[in-house]
């Protein structure tokens, strides 16, 4: 270790936890790639969940070792109008002294509710470097999105001492002083598991995500299955509207087609254990340039690290992606556009995703160590 901690903001619980009932956002798997990259480059570090409860109870501080050199704060909880800032007091007064030293790295995940000016002041006195991490801005993922405020959120935004962005294009939104970036779409580990597969003769297609009707994702995988063959399977993952995608299903299987199922949550091991079981990743966000402009797939990148093929919207940032060579493009979001695309891949031509996401981990790392010692 090279004795620089970088203390890691961000949003998480683990099932030690479970009772408590924390905001576990779907950031997790990227986040766990950054940390393993920053132990990789010989830094400890203290990854901060400021995550809060939604049980009507108050909750102490927890530490779990997660290992030699990573370790998790869990900051304490208070329900109500004061949850927040007394969580940022306790990172303060608290937290900070005990565990903060000087010339240490402050990294922050950017989500709703983080109080910049407090990080900023707090970086500034222990002579942190600030970096933030932004992945979207939330602005966008409303049905009816609003100038001002999406205005507002990049200023908001204008902070730190450098980035990590998910795109080139989010950079060239949000980094108006020209300070120091790096690019990283997702998880570059290859991570194909060995998992037996369905051997059923069948081509096994997933989509893992947010459930919702504003990317729309899942509800498109529904909606195309109606026009693929029934040699087909479609797996859905994830959270959000539930029962909507449960009546879209209701509705759409009755035209035959593949067949569409709903496999709920999974995370960690389980979900890539799943994931590596498919063939076809579906990443199939709305093509609304203001959302593409302003967040990134990372679930293709999973996709691929797992050793999929993938099918996704032709849009700007994912043309100019390094990995744009191995995608099949639709041209609409239109259901058999998204199906002509599905079968347009040969599933007896060789394929391995492996030799890009190699060049793509190792690349990160150089740019990671490079962005920490500028």
């Amino acid at each position: 270790m090279n004795g620089v901690t970088v203390h890691y903001l961000s949003l998480r619980s683990y099932p030690q936890f479970k009772k408590e009932k924390r905001r576990n956002p779907p950031s997790a798997q990227k986040v766990d790639y950054v940390i393993e990259s920053l132990n990789k480059l010989g830094y400890k570090v203290n990854y901060v969940s400021l995550s809060e409860s939604a049980n009507n109870k108050v909750y102490m501080p927890k530490k779990l070792k997660l290992s030699e050199n990573t370790d998790f704060y869990l900051c304490p909880h208070i329900p109500g109008k004061y949850r927040e800032s007394f969580t940022f007091r306790w990172l303060v007064h608290i937290y900070a002294p005990m565990h903060i030293k000087k010339g240490d790295i402050l990294l922050v995940y950017h989500t709703n509710g983080m109080r910049n000016d407090i990080l900023r002041k707090l970086a500034n006195k222990y002579d942190m470097t600030f970096i933030y991490e932004v992945e979207e801005l939330y602005e966008y993922a409303h049905t009816q999105v609003s100038t001002a405020l999406a205005e507002e959120e990049i200023g908001f935004l204008q902070c730190p001492d450098k980035y990590i962005f998910c795109s080139e294009i989010l950079a060239e939104t949000v980094n108006r002083k020209k300070l120091p970036y790096l690019v990283l779409e997702g998880y570059y580990k290859y991570s194909k598991k060995d998992a037996e597969a369905f051997n059923d003769g069948k081509i096994h297609c997933v989509y893992g995500g947010i459930i919702d009707g504003v990317k729309g994702g899942a509800f498109r995988a529904v909606r195309c299955a109606k026009y693929l063959p029934p040699n087909y399977v479609i797996h859905i993952l994830g959270f959000g509207d539930i029962n909507g995608l449960k009546a879209e299903i209701r509705d759409n299987q009755s035209y035959g087609g593949a067949t569409v199922v709903y496999e709920g949550l999974k995370s960690g091991d389980e979900y890539i254990d799943f994931i590596s079981r498919c063939d076809i990743g579906l990443s199939l966000m709305t093509m609304r340039e203001d959302i593409n402009n302003t967040s990134f797939p990372s679930k293709l990148v999973l996709y691929l690290a797992c050793g999929l093929r993938v099918v996704a919207g032709k849009v700007k940032i994912l043309e100019i992606s390094e990995m744009s060579r191995l995608i099949s493009f639709y041209d609409t979001d239109s259901p058999e556009a998204i199906a002509n695309a599905i079968q347009s891949i040969d599933m007896s031509e060789p394929y391995d995703s492996k030799k890009i996401m190699d060049e793509l981990d190792n690349r990160f790392l150089d740019e990671l160590d490079e962005l920490l010692r500028k």
